[in-house]
C-alpha cells in the first residue's frame, strides 16, 4: 500500500493508513540466537521510567470487530492457572530487569477481559508488581472492563491495588451495530457500570466506533451525545478499522448490503467529530481521545495526557515491558514479543522460561521514535529531546516536507501539530516510517486484506 503526501492538495495524502495504533519499531529482524536474560541486562540503560502492560486474554463473548488475542472464558480454573503465570513472569522479569532501578509511572491491564478476574485474583497479581517493581512514582493505573463482569468486590479490589484509570468497551448505542459487534450488555448494564465507576474513581473512560458501513453524521453525533451524558471523564473515540475486524463482520455487512462508509467520509466525520466534541466541552489529548475540559483552540489538551501511551507513543528514554500472552516489550534497540499460545504460555512460565521472539533494531529507529510517534500521536515534541543532529537526512527531509505544507508547525523550542496535522495523524506516523518499516507494515496490512472473507474496497481506502 503506497501513501504518498499531496503537499499542494487540499486532501494532503492519497490514501488513509488503515491502522490507527501500531508500536515502533515492528519486530523486523527476529533472531533465534539473542538471549532474553543478555537483551534485559542492559534494558534500564538511558531509562527514565516504565510502563507495564498485562494481557488477560479472557471473553465471556468475542466482539466481531476486535483484532487482539483472546479467547473464550470456560471455568475459574483457566483464569487461576494463568494469573499464577503471570505472577511467576513478574518474579522472573522482575530479577532479570532490577525491576526497582527504573521508576514505573504506567500499568494497563489489558484483553480480554481482566475483570474477569475474580476479586482475590486481582489482588494477587497487584501485590506481585507492588513487591517487585519501583511505585513511588506512579501516574496512572488503567483497568479494562466488560460491564457484564463488574462487581462492586471487584471495583475495591482494583482500588486496593491501586487502579485509576478503569475503561470499558462502549463502542456504540445503536442497537443493530451493536448486535453486528457480538456485544451483549445491554444498555441499562452500561448505564449502571458508569455510575459505579464514576462514584469510585476520578477518571473514566470508554471506547465509541464510528465509520461503520451505512452510518450516518446523526447518528454518529446521537451516540456521542448519549456518550457524553454518562458524564465520565474521558471518551475515546475511533474510526472502525476495518481491515483488522474479523471476517464473519465482512461477510454480515455484506449480506446487510450497507452503504460503504468511503475514506473521505471517514475523514469528514472526524473532522465533524473534534468540532461536535468541543463544542459540549471536551478537548482531544492525542489522535483519538477526549477529556472533559473547557474547550479551547488548542490543538490538544495541556491539562491531561494518557500516560501509558507517553510510553509506547513517547520519547525515547521511556519504555515499556509486556506481560502475558502476546504482550509486548518495546525496549532499547529491541522488540521483545511472548508466545501467543496461552498454554504454551503457562507450561514454559511453570518450567521457569519465558517463551518469546526477540528481535534488534538499530539506533537511528530509537533516534526517530519521538518525532515519528509522539509529535502526530501526542501533538508536540521539544527539540532538545529529539537529537536532530543524529537524525538521517531522509528523516528530515521528510519533516520539513510536513512542515512546508502546514501539517507540521516548527518554533524555537518545540515541534508541534497543527489542527490540520491532527486530522492526518496516522498518516504522518506511516509517512514518517524509514522504508524498511513502511514495508514491512504495508505487508502486514496485505496479509490481513487476503484472508478468507474479507472484502474491503478501495473506495474504504483511497481517496480519488
Amino acid at each position: 500500500m503506497e501513501i504518498h503526501l499531496r503537499p499542494h492538495n487540499k486532501i494532503k495524502f492519497n490514501a488513509q493508513f488503515p491502522i490507527y495504533n501500531f508500536f515502533f519499531p515492528s519486530q523486523i529482524n527476529i533472531d533465534k540466537d539473542l538471549k532474553l536474560l543478555d537483551v534485559l541486562s542492559h534494558v534500564n540503560q538511558g531509562i527514565t521510567s516504565r510502563a507495564l502492560y498485562f494481557h488477560f486474554p479472557f471473553c465471556e463473548t468475542i466482539c466481531s470487530f476486535c483484532p487482539f488475542t483472546k479467547g473464550i472464558y470456560k471455568s475459574e480454573n483457566d483464569i487461576d492457572r494463568y494469573v499464577s503465570a503471570i505472577i511467576k513472569e513478574i518474579k522472573l522479569k522482575a530479577k532479570l530487569i532490577q525491576a526497582d532501578s527504573v521508576p514505573v509511572e504506567a500499568i494497563f491491564f489489558g484483553g480480554g477481559t481482566p475483570s474477569l478476574l475474580s476479586p482475590e485474583q486481582i489482588k494477587r497479581v497487584g501485590q506481585a508488581i507492588i513487591e517487585h517493581f519501583d511505585l513511588s512514582k506512579l501516574k496512572e493505573f488503567s483497568f479494562e472492563i466488560e460491564v457484564k463482569s463488574l462487581t462492586l468486590n471487584k471495583i475495591l479490589a482494583m482500588k486496593a491495588i491501586g487502579v485509576t484509570h478503569p475503561r470499558f468497551g462502549l463502542q456504540t448505542f445503536n442497537k443493530e451495530w451493536r448486535q453486528n459487534f457480538a456485544l451483549t450488555a445491554t444498555l441499562k448494564q452500561i448505564k449502571a457500570a458508569s455510575e459505579l465507576l464514576n462514584e469510585n474513581f476520578h477518571y473514566v473512560s470508554f471506547d465509541i466506533l464510528y465509520g461503520m458501513h451505512g452510518q450516518t453524521i446523526e447518528e454518529i453525533k446521537k451516540d456521542l451525545d448519549l456518550a457524553i451524558e454518562l458524564n465520565t471523564t474521558n471518551i475515546d473515540i475511533y474510526p472502525i478499522d476495518n481491515v483488522m475486524t474479523q471476517a464473519k463482520l465482512h461477510k454480515l455487512v455484506s449480506r446487510k448490503n450497507y452503504s460503504i462508509t468511503k475514506a473521505i467520509d471517514k475523514h469528514n466525520m472526524r473532522i465533524i467529530i473534534d468540532k461536535h466534541m468541543r463544542k459540549k466541552g471536551f478537548m482531544p489529548h492525542n489522535g483519538h481521545g477526549y477529556f472533559r475540559e473547557i474547550a479551547t483552540k488548542n490543538i490538544v489538551s495541556s491539562n491531561y495526557s494518557f500516560v501509558y501511551h507517553e510510553h509506547v507513543y513517547g520519547y525515547s528514554d521511556k519504555d515499556l515491558i509486556g506481560f502475558g500472552v502476546n504482550a509486548v516489550s518495546s525496549i532499547k534497540n529491541h522488540v521483545i514479543t511472548n508466545i501467543s499460545g496461552r498454554e504454551a504460555y503457562i507450561n514454559s512460565i511453570n518450567n521457569n522460561n519465558i517463551p518469546c521472539s526477540i528481535s534488534k533494531h538499530t539506533d537511528v529507529m530509537d533516534l526517530v521514535k519521538p518525532l515519528l510517534l509522539r509529535l502526530p500521536y501526542h501533538g508536540e515534541v521539544e527539540k532538545k529531546r529529539t537529537n536532530s543532529k543524529q537524525l538521517p537526512a531522509e528523516f528530515t527531509s521528510k519533516l520539513r516536507s510536513l512542515i512546508d505544507c502546514n501539517l507540521i508547525e516548527e518554533t524555537e523550542d518545540l515541534y508541534k501539530l497543527t489542527k490540520e496535522g491532527w486530522e492526518w495523524y496516522s498518516n504522518i506516523m506511516y509517512y514518517l516510517m524509514p522504508q524498511i518499516e513502511r514495508n514491512y507494515i504495508s505487508q502486514f496490512v496485505y496479509s490481513e486484506l487476503n484472508k478468507p472473507g474479507k472484502n474491503i474496497v478501495v473506495d474504504e481506502l483511497i481517496y480519488d
